[in-house]
């Protein structure tokens, strides 16, 4: 299967002036979801991760890219999805988004910043690492890296699956670069997207090579 990844970064808030070209850029039915965001931090995220599937799709589909951009639909759960395809899925934390898209098959992705976390709060969701971190005196910020590596590639099968949060992390099960969960086997890669992060595809399908794309949105660049 053809899989592709866009990523992108920002510090600081874009002007309002390139806010508003992005946002008439989006479909009008797209538009609510991106401005209910309060925190600029959560609204710039959300239109670039729009962004990025727009310059996407400008890439796969010469004639008719905006056509499809344009029927983007939210579903009843909030997944944004393209009628007739194809299937992407976005995701995006701190100052990262980054977008999976194909042709073919079902994709997830899930991106986190690694932080500081407690182990123990975690331990029904994540027993993977809670059990390791019972029997090894582990360095905490070891523990961290491994904490968000489970959960990034739990929670890249529960989107791709279409389940998102609605499925708990504990019924995805690990094992050696596959997932499984409701009987549908998984097929998992860390992408090395940006240092401090771990991030994490997930495909129904098997893809020999994934193709990572850098993309600048600060500059009006599209």
């Amino acid at each position: 299967m053809s899989l592709q990844v866009y990523f992108t970064r920002f510090g600081d808030a874009v002007s309002g002036s390139l806010e508003q070209k992005y946002l008439a850029m989006m479909p009008p039915g797209i538009r609510p979801s991106i401005l209910r965001y309060q925190r600029w931090q959560d609204r710039q995220a959300t239109l670039f991760g729009k962004l990025l599937l727009l310059g996407a799709l400008r890439v796969s589909f010469h004639h008719d890219w905006m056509q499809k951009f344009q029927s983007l639909e939210l579903t009843r759960d909030g997944k944004p999805f393209i009628p007739g395809g194809p299937e992407f899925n976005i995701s995006h934390s701190e100052e990262v988004v980054v977008l999976a898209v194909t042709q073919s098959g079902a994709v997830g992705i899930d991106i986190e910043k690694i932080r500081a976390i407690n182990i123990d709060d975690f331990s029904q969701y994540i027993p993977e690492v809670a059990n390791l971190h019972k029997k090894h005196d582990t360095d905490p910020g070891h523990v961290n890296t491994l904490f968000f590596d489970c959960w990034t590639q739990k929670e890249a099968v529960l989107k791709g699956s279409g389940k998102g949060l609605l499925a708990p992390l504990e019924q995805v099960a690990l094992k050696e670069g596959t997932a499984f969960f409701y009987e549908t086997t998984w097929f998992i890669k860390k992408l090395p997207i940006a240092e401090g992060y771990c991030c994490h595809i997930a495909t129904d399908k098997l893809s020999e090579h994934v193709a990572v794309e850098g993309v600048d949105l600060m500059n009006g660049v599209l």
